[in-house]
């Protein structure tokens, strides 16, 4: 199959100034060309089916770093998770790949899902069975005894079980390794202000993970768990809350760490939609210690990392109540709107530098040739409007037209 994508603007995700009356040549599953359409030969325009946007911007599909695919997004999640079936969250979980899908998420990371649930699952996919993005998962998180989300978590204690934990992951076929480095807000009981693993631990995974050429992002909200993580050389932090272990004080952020977070090219998922889609959605923070209480200072935060030079990944953290599966744009707008990146930014953030932090940079997160052919259109120019990757006019995930002119087609 060959297609030509044609629109007013081209996005190509690497920085470089957006380009007027752009093209997109797809070959199979492999982009063959990006260039003006004034560029383009007789060779490229036939036999190809050619889709144009004369108003739309071309640009890579979105990548969403940190989902749970079988978790409801209800106000009730928590009760579903601890109550459902597997056979039940194999269906939570084939909606809501699609519906990312479907809102032009083309490559999709879980973070945490049972591993009787997602492996099939992301098998599926690739057997083209059910509609998916490309789908990398980590299987079960591990935590502690009792820790957070150990009701769909492997259980480990020492140095010794969290290596035996990740020998595990890795024999079923894991793509990354999640580990619970402090509690968390969806398990009752848990210290959000506490690490639950020092950071002798979290080395030892990260040097078992890394000999098995796997990756290890890490659960954070505690500054003291934020710190281990940093010291264990943790290539991606969730969160990175930098919640004080007095309650009294809500963050206790260290410059220091943030600049050794740069160093050391740590990413950073902060998953800094969540709150906006609560706010969104209706509902009203409990007042506690969340990053929630004090969104205005958490931005602050964040915008001092980002000017420090650390690098940011766009996860919504999906499947946590209010978080749906089709709710990706969210996370670039609230970028722009409360971080103050510029939208350029933000769209490399949910590109290039998510596919920089997956170790997939050569096959995503740009528009270029012998890529894999995950290209969204646009409808309007995001790079004025960040809000506008909310409008999705088509999407082509892996060379397959999954909507084409503002119609879904799976």
């Amino acid at each position: 199959m060959k297609l030509l994508l044609k629109a007013g603007l081209l996005i190509d995700g690497t920085g470089t100034t957006a380009v007027s009356e752009g093209a997109v040549v797809i070959e199979g599953d492999r982009i063959s060309k990006v260039c003006k359409q004034s560029e383009l030969l007789e060779s490229d325009i036939s036999g190809a089916e050619i889709i144009h946007k004369p108003n739309g911007t071309l640009m890579p599909g979105f990548i969403e770093m940190h989902s749970h695919i079988h978790c409801s997004a209800h106000t009730d999640a928590y009760t579903h998770i601890t109550t459902e079936s597997n056979e039940t969250f194999l269906m939570r979980g084939t909606q809501a790949v699609r519906s990312a899908l479907s809102s032009g998420v083309t490559t999709m990371r879980d973070l945490g899902s049972r591993n009787e649930v997602v492996f099939p699952l992301r098998k599926g996919i690739q057997d083209g069975i059910i509609p998916g993005p490309r789908f990398l998962v980590a299987g079960t998180p591990i935590t502690t005894t009792g820790g957070h989300c150990n009701m769909f978590g492997t259980e480990a204690n020492t140095s010794h079980e969290v290596v035996q934990a990740i020998r595990q992951q890795f024999k079923l076929g894991a793509d990354h390794i999640k580990i619970m480095s402090t509690g968390g807000g969806f398990t009752p009981g848990t210290n959000v202000r506490a690490p639950q693993y020092s950071s002798e631990v979290l080395r030892g995974a990260v040097e078992d993970a890394e000999r098995l050429g796997l990756k290890v992002a890490a659960h954070c909200h505690a500054a003291k768990g934020v710190v281990n993580c940093v010291k264990a050389g943790v290539h991606n932090l969730i969160h990175c809350s930098w919640l004080a272990e007095d309650p009294e004080n809500m963050y206790d952020y260290d410059t220091d760490i943030a600049d050794e977070m740069a160093e050391k090219g740590i990413y950073i998922d902060p998953t800094l939609a969540l709150s906006h889609l609560n706010r969104m959605r209706g509902r009203i923070p409990v007042p506690g210690p969340g990053p929630a209480s004090d969104p205005g200072r958490r931005f602050e935060i964040l915008r001092d990392m980002w000017d420090r030079g650390v690098k940011f990944v766009t996860g919504m953290d999906s499947g946590m109540t209010n978080a749906n599966f089709d709710d990706f744009a969210y996370i670039p707008q609230v970028m722009v709107e409360e971080m103050g990146i510029s939208p350029i930014e933000a769209i490399i953030c949910s590109t290039k530098t998510s596919a920089d932090c997956l170790g997939m940079e050569a096959e995503i997160g740009t528009l270029s040739e012998s890529k894999s052919a995950d290209v969204l259109i646009i409808d309007g120019d995001p790079s004025a409007d960040i809000k506008l990757l909310h409008s999705v006019d088509t999407i082509v995930s892996q060379g397959k037209i999954v909507k084409k002119e503002g119609i879904l087609l799976i």
